[in-house]
């Protein structure tokens, strides 16, 4: 006679409970943070750096070095996407291609996408992969024409970027907005992290509403709010987790309304 399987689920512990809550919650309230894409010019460093300074880009070189022994720019450039991309990649083949190397791995150790994971994320491969300029440089063309190559890919993958990023910030609104309502509504407000939460908002909207242009300040925005909930939900209870994100998708004990 054949056994009788045994359908009932192993109990969950308390705290594997609420360690894969927060885990839900991050994944839903950071679905922007995605899977590093393939990217042969990514790197990996152990060190996790402060979100206001990982956001830098055009100006910062990641190893101090241009490759044309010229000293790195401190500030970003101004005017247009295309005033400022002549301006930059002013150095030989070498220092040109890890210029956009850096450019497309910033913000590096970050809690948001990376400019290369972004634009692949968004379909953009071509700019995600600086198609045009690397293949340049891998058939060894003159320098001029890989500068040239680079000053036109730039402000189309900064472009791409920016609108990009808004429409990543502008999908988290929503939630964002349900939770610092239920925050305030509450007496956890002034829980650890759970008090950035509202201003998080806030500049994101603004940013949102205003259609912003400035890649940096949207990527901070980004970096800040997703930093705020995930942060957040890691400093609650499981039950005051659910009372300001909702239940997990998945629960069995409830829907958030």
């Amino acid at each position: 006679m054949a056994k009788k399987k045994n359908t009932n689920r192993r109990p969950s512990t308390p705290e594997a409970k609420k360690q894969a809550t927060v885990l839900t919650i991050v994944a839903i309230i950071a679905a922007l943070v995605m899977i590093l894409a393939a990217n042969p010019w990514k790197t990996t460093s152990g060190t996790t750096r402060q979100a206001s300074s990982q956001s830098q880009s055009a100006e910062t070189q990641r190893d101090g070095k241009d490759g044309s022994g010229k000293t790195k720019k401190t500030a970003k450039p101004s005017g247009t996407l295309t005033e400022q991309a002549r301006t930059m990649f002013t150095g030989d083949v070498e220092s040109i291609a890890n210029e956009a190397r850096d450019l497309l791995n910033a913000p590096e150790d970050s809690n948001v996408d990376s400019l290369s994971n972004l634009l692949y994320r968004h379909g953009r491969t071509d700019l995600a992969e600086a198609t045009e300029l690397y293949d340049a440089i891998g058939q060894q063309q003159d320098v001029e024409t890989i500068r040239t190559l680079a000053r036109e890919w730039w402000p189309k993958a900064m472009q791409a970027a920016v609108d990009a990023r808004r429409d990543d910030l502008s999908s988290n609104l929503d939630g964002a907005a349900r939770a610092a309502d239920r925050l305030d509504d509450s007496s956890l407000a002034s829980t650890q992290d759970c008090s950035d939460l509202r201003g998080a908002y806030v500049t994101a909207k603004q940013l949102v509403d205003g259609s912003s242009t400035d890649y940096d300040a949207l990527t901070r925005a980004q970096q800040n709010l997703t930093a705020a909930m995930s942060g957040c939900a890691t400093n609650l209870s499981q039950s005051d987790m659910e009372k300001v994100f909702g239940e997990p998708q998945g629960s069995t004990q409830g829907k958030d309304e």
